[in-house]
């Protein structure tokens, strides 16, 4: 073995590696057979070694084809493109192998899918290399380069958020002040100054009138560059400021939906910051063990509030438990219009006898969950607040003025 016959030549990103394997034309053409010559080299950092086999690869399929063998020595993983080639005396590639890509592995142990320590191919015929050879030895060029990297295309996101964010509490360019906190309705007669501080907002009837449209109404007065001032006493000011900035584009962390909860769905439901009301509603919804002592105040508050998925979550605790409510909870104040919500829940968690293709259009929706329905309304554009007989009367009307459409 020797690294003296190695000569290297770098162009266009390839690194070539010069071998040469001396008496060629007396190695044994034997299937199987190495030349017993191996070739070591280094290239990007790693050590190879290249042997040949005259008579080929003991299950090569090709006749009379030599083939040759590339070993990554070195404890690294790589990842390469190579490829061979033999010259003739005019310098002229005649014999040559299309390039490869190939992950080399880093030792014998490496079982990861589709990754070798070594590489090999059928390369050409016996009898042309015969004809090739210089001064009785077998030049062969080892061609390899590193894949080339992925260009990666930086595309800017939609500044759309962002500027909207930059508006929020923004006083130059706002046309209504929020006054929020102050006095409070006490339930006597008199009116006392609130314990909450009070603080002031301002922001622009353009986004309130798509994103709260009920605090639109109560600014719509003015025009002009007059600023419309509106006091608010029912919402904490903390409370206020998730609401409006959630009206221009912002996220409410976890922490802040799941510690005020209900103070955000009692005011998104007052002023009609729908989306902002489900997603707190969601957020209470996982983070509440409904339990025999609290079902029925979260049924009636799920009741006044309009939350259908609550309402959905204390309904399936019921049937779940149904025989130990029966027994231990009282149904005097449980609200008659909920009869159907329950019955339904009831449907829901029984099997099936008959497939849904048997069912009509009302039986397949009153099995839906409320997250389902409000999926299909947002979909359509349709208002996903609402009861869940309102959802499916929602869905079944807009179906109906499609059809006949």
């Amino acid at each position: 073995m020797s690294t003296s016959d190695i000569e290297e030549d770098c162009s266009s990103g390839w690194i070539t590696k010069v071998v040469r394997f001396h008496g060629f034309a007396d190695l044994s053409t034997a299937r199987g057979v190495s030349s017993s010559q191996m070739q070591e080299f280094s290239c990007f950092g790693h050590q190879w070694s290249l042997d040949i086999y005259p008579g080929g690869f003991s299950n090569a399929t090709s006749e009379g084809f030599s083939s040759v063998f590339l070993h990554n020595k070195s404890k690294k993983f790589i990842s390469i493109q190579w490829g061979c080639s033999v010259r003739d005396a005019n310098n002229k590639e005649v014999v040559y192998d299309s390039t490869h890509n190939h992950e080399f592995a880093a030792s014998d142990h490496d079982t990861k899918k589709g990754r070798h320590i070594s590489c090999s191919l059928s390369f050409a015929k016996r009898s042309t290399l015969l004809e090739l050879l210089v001064n009785g030895s077998l030049l062969i060029e080892v061609r390899m380069k590193k894949p080339s990297s992925p260009i990666t295309h930086f595309i800017p996101t939609n500044p759309f958020n962002k500027f909207m964010l930059e508006l929020f509490m923004d006083e130059e360019t706002a046309d209504v002040l929020f006054e929020i906190g102050g006095e409070q309705q006490t339930k006597g007669s008199r009116r006392k100054r609130a314990k909450t501080s009070t603080a002031n907002f301002h922001a622009h009837r353009l986004i309130l009138q798509k994103c709260a449209p009920t605090l639109y109404e109560m600014c719509r007065g003015s025009d002009g560059g007059e600023i419309s001032t509106v006091s608010i006493t029912d919402v904490k000011p903390e409370i206020f400021k998730h609401m409006i900035y959630y009206t221009y584009g912002g996220k409410l962390s976890s922490k802040d939906l799941k510690d005020n909860a209900k103070d955000i769905i009692d005011a998104c439901d007052k002023y009609g910051v729908v989306n902002l009301k489900l997603e707190a509603e969601a957020c209470y919804v996982k983070s509440t063990k409904i339990t025999m002592d609290n079902m029925m105040d979260n049924l009636l508050y799920a009741d006044s509030k309009n939350l259908a998925l609550l309402k959905e979550a204390v309904m399936d605790y019921i049937v779940k438990n149904k025989t130990t409510i029966i027994s231990k909870v009282s149904f005097d104040n449980f609200p008659s219009h909920l009869v159907t919500d329950l019955l339904t829940a009831v449907a829901r968690g029984e099997d099936q006898s008959r497939d849904d293709e048997e069912e009509d259009e009302s039986a397949r929706y009153v099995k839906m969950r409320v997250g389902t329905l409000r999926k299909m309304l947002d979909e359509k554009g349709l208002d996903v607040d609402g009861s869940t007989e309102s959802m499916i009367a929602l869905l079944k009307g807009h179906n109906s003025a499609e059809a006949s459409a």
